[in-house]
C-alpha cells in the first residue's frame, strides 16, 4: 500500500483495537452468531416415519436423522479437513427404511440408524451419483466417467469414454433402470495473466461451452451398457434434466436470456418443445425456488411463468404439442415456489408470499381441480415443503424473528400445528435480544417509486438523541429481503445485522430494483442499466433515514455482499458524500470482466454484450470511476470464490493503490462467496464492526448531502 492507505490503515487499526475490548451489549456475540448451524436437504426414509436431513456448522457437514417429536440423531461425524475446515456431504439417498448412502470427501459411505458409516469398498474419486428406483443400480461420476456397478460396489464399469476436455454431471436413472441421462459440456480452465501482477502469479477462470444431454442404455446386468449415448446438442445451458416417462425433460435458456423452452427428447434423440417462454427482457423466474419438475408418474411438469407480470406455478402434459396446454394453479399479484409433488401425482405442495411480500406460507393444491389448501400460514419464512411418502405430512423449512432455518412438520390440513425437529441456534442467544425488523417503503430518487426495505431498530432506542445508521444491501441482484431470518445463503448476513443492531445501529435493508418478490416489472426495472436505477433506490434508503429524527445524518453507513458489494461501490461513486464509509464484500467492479468469469450468461440478459452497449458498460462498472471516492472504503473478499472472481477486488486495489486512495482490504484464504467457516465469520464481522465503530460512532462528523 502507498503512505496515504498505509497511515489510513494503523489509524483504524489502531483503534480498532481499542473498540475491541469493549464487550458487546446482549446476548448476542459474534461468536455465537458465527455458530449458529444450517439444516438441509431434509428427506423422508421410504416408510415416512423418519426424516435425514444435512447440518451444516460453519462449513462442516454431517448427516442427521430425526424422528418427528424426538431429538435428531448424528449419523456420521466426518471431523472437517484440517487444511480448509470444510467438509461437505455432497449427496445422500435412502435406500432402505434404515439405511442411507452418502458422499463425503469423494467416497461414498453407507450408514444405518444409530450406525456409523461404513466405507463402499473400492469406491473413490466420486464427485456425483445417482440410485436406481427398484434399488439395484448405482451409477457414479468418477474424474469426469460415469461408472455403472450394484448397490455395493461390486461390478464396477465404466460406461463412458469422454474426451478429456469434457465434463459430466447429473446422471439421472430412467424410471425402469434401463437407461440413464446425464449432462456433458467443454471444460477449460484458462490461465489470466494481470499485467501489474508480474510473471510470478496468475488467475484462472473456468470457460465452459458445448453443452450436450446423453442417454445411454444399459445391458439387463448389474451393470454395462448398450453402447454409445445417444447425444443431443443444446444450445445454451440445459436445466432440470430429468425422466417423464421413457423420455428426457429439460430446460434450455437462449443464450441471450430472453426465451425458456422445456423440451422432450425421445430415447433416439427426438426433441419436442412443450412450452416456451419469451421476455423481451430476459425470462425473470430464475430464483432458486422457480423450479421446473415432473411429476412422480411422469404424466406432468410443473413450472414457472411470469406471463402476468408475477411468477406463477403452472402445469402442463409431458407429451404437449403446444404452450397452449398449459394450466396456471395459481393467480394474483404475488410470487409461488414450488415445493414438492405428492407421490400420487394428484398434489402439489408450495409456498407464496401472498399479502406479505417478505414472507413466505405454504399451501397445497389440487392439480386436477386446482382447489388450494392454506397449510402453514404462521407468519415467517415458510418454504420447500416435501410431501411425506403416503402424503398426509409435510416436513419444510422454516425461519421467523426469533429462529434461523429449522426443520418442522406438519399434518397436510388447514390449522395444523408446527412441529419442531432442529434447533439451530445456541442456547446462549437470548430471544428477547432479537429485534423484528418493520416492512418499510420510501420514495425513490428515480422516478418516485414506493422502494420497499425494512428497518431495524435497537431496543429501548432512545428517540430524543441522534444514532448512527447502516444501510444492507443483498445480492444476487433478484434475491430479497424478509421479515425474519434469511433462510438463504444471505442468513450470515442477516444474523450480523442482528447483532449490529444489539450494538445500538438502526439498520434498513433495501429491496431495490432487481429483487424478487415484487413483480416482472420491479424485477426487471433495472434492464441495460444495472448499477443505475437500483443504486438510486439504495441511495434513496439513506434518503429515508435522513428524514427520520433520531438518526444521524452524517453517520449513515452502507455494505453489501457480491451484487450488494457492486451496489455498495456504485453508491459510494455515483453519491460519494451521501454515506459515511462503505464495505464492500466480494463485489463485481467492472460486469465486462465478471462476464468472461461467467461466460456471459447471466450479464448478457441484464446488459446486452459490451459491443452492443459499451457506454452502458463503462457507467456501470465502478471500477471505472474511482477518482469519485471521498469516503473509508473496506474490502473483503475470498480467494476461491467461484461467483465473483478474487480478481474484481484485486483489479480494484491496483486501482485505488495507483489513485492514492485511502482504503483497507482484508484477503480470506480460500474462502468461498458467501463467506462460510467459523474463524472466517469471525474475523469478518469484527472488521466490519470495527469498521462501522471507527467511522460512525467515533469518526468525525463529516457535511453530507
Amino acid at each position: 500500500m502507498n503512505r496515504k492507505t498505509l497511515a489510513f490503515s494503523c489509524i483504524f487499526v489502531a483503534l480498532a483495537s481499542t473498540l475491541a475490548a469493549q464487550e458487546p451489549n446482549g446476548s448476542l456475540t459474534i461468536d455465537r452468531v458465527a455458530s449458529i448451524k444450517h439444516p438441509s436437504e431434509a428427506r423422508w426414509s421410504p416408510n415416512g416415519e423418519r426424516i435425514a436431513f444435512l447440518w451444516d456448522d460453519a462449513g462442516n457437514q454431517n448427516l442427521f436423522v430425526v424422528t418427528p417429536g424426538e431429538k435428531p440423531l448424528a449419523l456420521s461425524n466426518f471431523a472437517p479437513n484440517p487444511d480448509d475446515l470444510t467438509g461437505d456431504i455432497s449427496g445422500f439417498e435412502w435406500i432402505a427404511d434404515d439405511e442411507i448412502l452418502l458422499q463425503h470427501d469423494g467416497k461414498l459411505f453407507k450408514v444405518v440408524a444409530a450406525g456409523v458409516p461404513r466405507q463402499v469398498p473400492g469406491i473413490d474419486k466420486v464427485s456425483a451419483f445417482a440410485v436406481s428406483r427398484d434399488r439395484i443400480r448405482l451409477a457414479m461420476v468418477r474424474e469426469g466417467q460415469l461408472f455403472i456397478a450394484g448397490l455395493d460396489g461390486t461390478a464396477l464399469t465404466q460406461v463412458t469414454h469422454l474426451e478429456e476436455s469434457r465434463r459430466l454431471v447429473g446422471p439421472v436413472f430412467s424410471p425402469d433402470g434401463r437407461h440413464i441421462a446425464f449432462t456433458t459440456s467443454r471444460f477449460e480452465r484458462v490461465l489470466d495473466r494481470l499485467a501489474y501482477n508480474g510473471n510470478k502469479q496468475g488467475l484462472y477462470r473456468n470457460e465452459i461451452s458445448d453443452y450436450s444431454v446423453g442417454i445411454l442404455s444399459l445391458s439387463s446386468g448389474s451393470s454395462g451398457s448398450g453402447g454409445e449415448p445417444t447425444w443431443i446438442a443444446v444450445d445454451g445451458r440445459p436445466r432440470a434434466v430429468q425422466w417423464a416417462g421413457n423420455r428426457v425433460l429439460y430446460e434450455r435458456i437462449s443464450t441471450d436470456m430472453k426465451t425458456r423452452e422445456i423440451v422432450t427428447v425421445s430415447l433416439d434423440g427426438t426433441t419436442k418443445v412443450i412450452r416456451t417462454d419469451h421476455d423481451p427482457r430476459w425470462w425473470s423466474p430464475q430464483r432458486r425456488d422457480a423450479r421446473t419438475v415432473v411429476s412422480p408418474d411422469g404424466r406432468l411438469v410443473a413450472f414457472f411463468a411470469d406471463e402476468t407480470g408475477w411468477s406463477h406455478l403452472y402445469v402442463t402434459p409431458t407429451d404437449a404439442d403446444s404452450s397452449s396446454e398449459a394450466r396456471r394453479l395459481t393467480s394474483g399479484q404475488f410470487e409461488a415456489g414450488f415445493g414438492s409433488w405428492s407421490s400420487d401425482s394428484k398434489r402439489i405442495a408450495f409456498y407464496d408470499n401472498e399479502n406479505s411480500p417478505m414472507e413466505r406460507f405454504v399451501r397445497v393444491v389440487d392439480v386436477e381441480t386446482g382447489e388450494i389448501e392454506p397449510i402453514v400460514t404462521q407468519k415467517g419464512v415458510n418454504y420447500w415443503p416435501r410431501f411425506s411418502p403416503d402424503g398426509s405430512r409435510l416436513v419444510l423449512e422454516r425461519t421467523d424473528v426469533e429462529n434461523s432455518v429449522d426443520l418442522y412438520v406438519v399434518d397436510v390440513r388447514p390449522g395444523a400445528p408446527l412441529t419442531r425437529l432442529s434447533s439451530s441456534m445456541p442456547e446462549a442467544i437470548q430471544k428477547a435480544d432479537l429485534t423484528a425488523p418493520e416492512p418499510v417503503h420510501f420514495p425513490s430518487r428515480v422516478d418516485g417509486k414506493q422502494v420497499p426495505g425494512s428497518v431495524f431498530l435497537p431496543k429501548g432506542l432512545d428517540r430524543s438523541r441522534r444514532h448512527p445508521a447502516i444501510v444492507w444491501i443483498h445480492g444476487s441482484g433478484s434475491d430479497q429481503n424478509f421479515l425474519g431470518w434469511h433462510p438463504f445463503s444471505y442468513r450470515m448476513y442477516y444474523s450480523v445485522t442482528q447483532y449490529l443492531v444489539q450494538q445500538g445501529y438502526v439498520v434498513l435493508t433495501v429491496d431495490y430494483r432487481g429483487s424478487s418478490g415484487y413483480g416482472r416489472d420491479w424485477g426487471t426495472g433495472h434492464h441495460l442499466d444495472l448499477g443505475g436505477p437500483d443504486a438510486l433506490d439504495v441511495a434513496s434508503g439513506a434518503d429515508y433515514l435522513k428524514t427520520l429524527p433520531y438518526i444521524d445524518p452524517d453517520r449513515i453507513g452502507v455494505w453489501g455482499l457480491s451484487y450488494g458489494g457492486f451496489l455498495t461501490l456504485q453508491v459510494l461513486t455515483k453519491t460519494p458524500t451521501l454515506f459515511r464509509a462503505g464495505i464492500d464484500v466480494a463485489g463485481v467492479t467492472d460486469w465486462a470482466t465478471w462476464g468472461l468469469e461467467s461466460n456471459g450468461g447471466w450479464i448478457t440478459g441484464r446488459m446486452d454484450t459490451p459491443e452492443n452497449n459499451a457506454e452502458g458498460y463503462i457507467r456501470t462498472a465502478p471500477i471505472k470511476h474511482m477518482e469519485t471516492l471521498t469516503r473509508p472504503l473496506l474490502i473483503l473478499h475470498g480467494t476461491a470464490d467461484v461467483n465473483v472472481a478474487f480478481r474484481e477486488s484485486l483489479n480494484l486495489v491496483d486501482v485505488l493503490l495507483k489513485q492514492g486512495k485511502a482504503f483497507d482490504f482484508e484477503v480470506y484464504p480460500g474462502e468461498l462467496h458467501f463467506f462460510r467457516r467459523k474463524h472466517i465469520l469471525r474475523d469478518a464481522w469484527k472488521r466490519a464492526e470495527q469498521f462501522f465503530d471507527a467511522h460512525l460512532k467515533h469518526g468525525a462528523r463529516l457535511t453530507s448531502h
